[in-house]
């Protein structure tokens, strides 16, 4: 048997274990509250909406590029518009017996504008994120204990500093500025990248990290659209190395605060109104910067302070997700998230209305930089440093435990990826259950894959296109034909 047959029945035992506790009251209160993200949509709803939404994403793509959206000149297809395509001899259908994806297509790696990629790398992020604040909370823990020692020779270590989970400080933080329907993103988002990065920088910037201890930060970038246009804004987390009373914590908001409409005034400067006035965008004070303070065991080695925001219907959202989970989260009462404006009736707009505030997001939103960390952070907290689209295929790599159980000729797969996309994910949910027949019946026309075949793949001796009728492999493949 080899390591990816194990794995695979070790992961089905596993959920037939938990199949039958979930049946069961847990201890103390029945029912009782878990420190779990529990979305109101399911895991296998959110990937059907996915699947839906790159499709509609692709067919406005495919629209613009070929000239035929306000008559521009036809340009080459973007990448995201690409994905999910075939890049091989038939697509297969793997599973670890837990999670099901698809084999032998491409990713864009688009964190701003592939419904499916973006929710992989935010995934991948979250965890990044809660990974470095577990790190930094060690690293504080093990030079308290070194100093403790030092003073305390020969003593025997307080129970408090043997575990790091009462360490770690960080300040969480929003940043906005005003906004309003005449604006256009490309402006806004210049604006809130340019205000940030030049708040940052400079001899203040550097004297607020010796204040404060500032050891780094993580600084994400949410674009919503509602009533009032689009609405950037900067998430951000900084790690501290000390702790902050009350007035620390109070003088640092104002400082904060203080250079925010500073830098952000300073750039708007640059942005005029077609009558040559400029656009209002700096901050006011009651809406500029929302600072939090987490310290101690809320925000230690599990990347937690459970509940920073609750998200609508959506659940709890903790501290890692909330910087990196922009794709989960719905916009503020009235407004949606840019990938929701590609599901029809959206904020009852027209389709001419929601495919052009698309292809203006998709625009203004390219090659710019989501999610980013000060220089030297990663390296510090051991997080290893990877660009959007590695981070993708490192998640969806082919050679990450589990076994490819049926294969389907691309023409089928392409021809379902364009007309009922919807189907993708509905196949991956029967192969998450092993339910080969299931997935054959959703894409017809391929092979449902054997022990041995289904070995050769993972030991690297064959292709899954390898087993498609009318491929030369000296392989009997009549047996498994659909």
């Amino acid at each position: 048997m080899t390591a990816e047959r194990l794995h695979a029945a070790a992961v089905a035992a596993k959920r037939s274990v938990a199949a039958e506790a979930a049946s069961e009251p847990r201890s103390g209160s029945p029912w009782e509250k878990t420190n779990k993200i529990t979305p109101a949509i399911p895991r296998a709803d959110l990937r059907r909406m996915a699947y839906g939404r790159r499709a509609e994403s692709r067919k406005i793509l495919v629209r613009h590029a070929g000239g035929e959206t306000f008559g521009f000149e036809p340009t080459k297809l973007p990448r995201c518009a690409r994905c999910g395509q075939p890049v091989d001899t038939g697509v297969g259908v793997m599973t670890d017996g837990e999670k099901a994806r698809f084999t032998g297509t491409m990713l864009c790696g688009s964190i701003w504008a592939c419904p499916t990629c973006s929710a992989i790398i935010r995934h991948e992020r979250a965890h990044e994120v809660a990974l470095a604040i577990g790190n930094h909370a060690e690293k504080l823990r093990q030079a308290a204990a070194d100093q403790w020692q030092k003073e305390h020779e020969g003593q025997q270590l307080p129970p408090r500093l043997a575990v790091s989970e009462g360490f770690g400080y960080y300040l969480f933080g929003t940043l906005t500025l005003r906004h309003d329907k005449t604006m256009p993103l490309a402006m806004t988002l210049d604006a809130i990248l340019k205000g940030w990065t030049k708040m940052i920088n400079g001899n203040p910037w550097k004297k607020a990290v010796e204040r404060w201890k500032i050891r780094g930060f993580v600084r994400a970038i949410e674009v919503t659209y509602g009533q009032n246009g689009w609405h950037p804004h900067v998430h951000f987390v900084i790690f501290l190395d000390g702790d902050l009373d009350d007035d620390q914590q109070q003088d640092m908001h104002d400082w904060m605060l203080e250079r925010w409409k500073t830098m952000v005034k300073r750039v708007a400067k640059a942005y005029k109104k077609q009558d040559g006035n400029p656009y209002n965008v700096a901050p006011n004070d009651e809406h500029g910067i929302d600072l939090q303070f987490k310290a101690g065991k809320d925000a230690g080695t599990k990347a937690a302070e459970y509940i920073t925001k609750v998200q609508g219907d959506k659940g709890a959202v903790t501290l890692s997700q909330e910087i990196a989970r922009g794709d989960i989260k719905d916009g503020r009462a009235g407004s949606v998230n840019p990938f929701q404006l590609l599901d029809a009736g959206c904020l009852g707009l027209s389709d001419f209305q929601r495919e052009d505030l698309w292809l203006e997001y998709w625009q203004a939103t390219l090659r710019r930089r989501c999610i980013t960390w000060s220089r030297g952070l990663k390296e510090d907290m051991e997080v290893e440093d990877l660009e959007d689209e590695e981070l993708a295929e490192k998640a969806e790599s082919d050679e990450l435990p589990g076994l490819v159980g049926y294969v389907v000729p691309n023409k089928v797969y392409k021809d379902v990826r364009k007309r009922t996309p919807e189907l993708l994910a509905d196949a991956l949910e029967a192969a998450e259950h092993e339910d080969w027949q299931e997935v054959a019946r959703l894409l017809p026309g391929g092979v449902i894959l054997n022990d041995e075949q289904q070995d050769m793949i993972a030991d690297g001796e064959a292709k899954p296109g390898d087993f498609l009728p009318g491929i030369a492999t000296g392989i009997d493949t009549v047996s498994g034909l659909i």
